[in-house]
């Protein structure tokens, strides 16, 4: 398993994984020293379908696991949003 660092990417987020590349997400954790945070997954890119979105509030760091993973065929396309928030990908 790897992990992969996602920092705040603003409203537009960031193509993590391309299309070619099929990966599964065993899980993340978000980390939010000064925010609030939220992080929204989806499969392919921008305007693709989210498949998880998760929130943090302020000074706290929330884990989710996905026991049988979700696996992206289309690419991953990642957005955080909180100042100096940043997601920890999980992925096998």
């Amino acid at each position: 398993m790897i992990t992969k660092a996602v920092a705040v990417s603003g409203t537009v987020g960031k193509q993590v994984f391309a299309s070619t590349v099929p990966v599964v997400l065993k899980g993340y954790s978000i980390y939010c020293p000064t925010s609030a945070a939220t992080v929204t997954i989806r499969d392919g890119n921008a305007s693709g379908e989210i498949l998880h979105e998760g929130q943090s509030p302020l000074d706290d760091s929330r884990e989710f696991c996905f026991k049988e993973g979700i696996r992206f065929d289309k690419g991953m396309h990642v957005k955080v949003l909180g100042i100096g928030s940043s997601a920890y990908l999980y992925i096998n």
